[in-house]
């Protein structure tokens, strides 16, 4: 079968969370392509890669060959926002799977009810679409896949801890993003709690990048010792994480970033206890499985959150194992898609 992905991420599985989800779906779904309309390229395509990226301003020509492209594939599976405008106007000819990965926009009713399937991230989003009368048939809670063969916890994960390690990996792309996504917060929990060893882990984006001069400047301003601030790609952050402790999601908002964070469900793969903000969607899911500690977003909560975790953390690490295995398996995740793309086709 024949998947095609509509995607409004910046094709770039490195280093954005909703770009890697799609292309692990597409590298498992062979004959797929990958499809992208952002704003942060103008034309990116790769025969190898299997993926077209366009710049929306060609909307117009997007309006007339997305129809056409369609016709070539079996089931359309869009990939990212509730309502990404341009597909939601121009998918019509063959069935459609929708994944919310990102929950930022008005859900349009009318696109949720021509999906066969939607998919959400959150049981925050799956509540709003049934308060909005979508019916629970068609609704889905599914959490991206980790590869658990490759993210899990080395032999000496439960060791005691004398001086937590901790890893920010949620990174914002703009200055204006610090606020909300938790950066100046993490910082000043930083300042007042020295023990703690925190990594700001950036990533090198191509173009529209200003929140790394931003952090710069701050710690240049600040003498803090036990902050570390990296800026490249990790290309197998599998193994980046056992030099940690705690993932952390300081967010002040709740738009503040990614609703299920990859550095998150990754950590909790390899033992890695969650630190996450009661302002995140995902904090819900954390504190059920107890496999962190919830915090409300302020830096004194956050450094409460550390020295809870340090007292807990057998049984959090233990409980993040656990948790990941039973909702996070990329086989699990892959699975349930071949099923439901050959009950689309049959």
């Amino acid at each position: 079968m024949r998947i095609a992905y509509w995607t409004t991420a910046c094709l770039q599985p490195e280093i954005e969370a909703v770009s890697k989800e799609v292309f692990q779906l597409a590298d498992h779904f062979r004959r797929s392509l990958v499809f992208g309309i952002s704003p942060h390229y103008v034309f990116r395509t790769s025969w190898m890669g299997r993926y077209i990226g366009v710049h929306p301003r060609f909307d117009s020509f997007l309006r007339i060959a997305i129809p056409l492209i369609e016709r070539h594939f079996d089931v359309n599976h869009v990939y990212g926002e509730v309502t990404p405008w341009t597909f939601y106007k121009t998918l019509r000819c063959k069935p459609l799977v929708l994944t919310i990965a990102s929950e930022k926009g008005i859900p349009k009713v009318d696109f949720l009810e021509r999906c066969q399937k939607v998919f959400v991230q959150t049981n925050s989003f799956y509540r709003r679409l049934l308060d909005l009368g979508i019916e629970a048939e068609k609704l889905e809670l599914l959490y991206p896949g980790v590869d658990l063969k490759r993210f899990r916890p080395q032999a000496d994960r439960l060791l005691q801890i004398k001086r937590p390690r901790i890893l920010f990996a949620s990174a914002p792309r703009s200055e204006e993003e610090m606020e909300s996504r938790g950066v100046y917060l993490l910082l000043q929990a930083a300042q007042i709690n020295p023990e703690g060893q925190y990594h700001l882990l950036y990533r090198a984006w191509n173009r529209g990048y200003t929140s790394l001069a931003a952090t710069t400047k701050w710690l240049d301003n600040h003498a803090l010792s036990n902050v570390t601030l990296t800026n490249n790609i990790v290309s197998d952050m599998h193994s980046l994480y056992p030099n940690y402790d705690f993932t952390v999601i300081p967010y002040t908002q709740a738009d503040g970033g990614k609703e299920c964070p990859t550095s998150v469900v990754e950590g909790l793969a390899c033992g890695l206890p969650a630190l996450i903000s009661s302002r995140a969607s995902f904090a819900e899911f954390v504190e059920h499985h107890k496999c962190g500690v919830v915090f409300d977003p302020t830096s004194s909560n956050l450094v409460s959150a550390i020295e809870t975790g340090m007292r807990e953390y057998r049984e959090l690490s233990a409980n993040a194992m656990s948790a990941a295995h039973r909702y996070f398996s990329s086989e699990r995740l892959f699975l349930k898609m071949t099923q439901l793309y050959q009950s689309i086709l049959n």
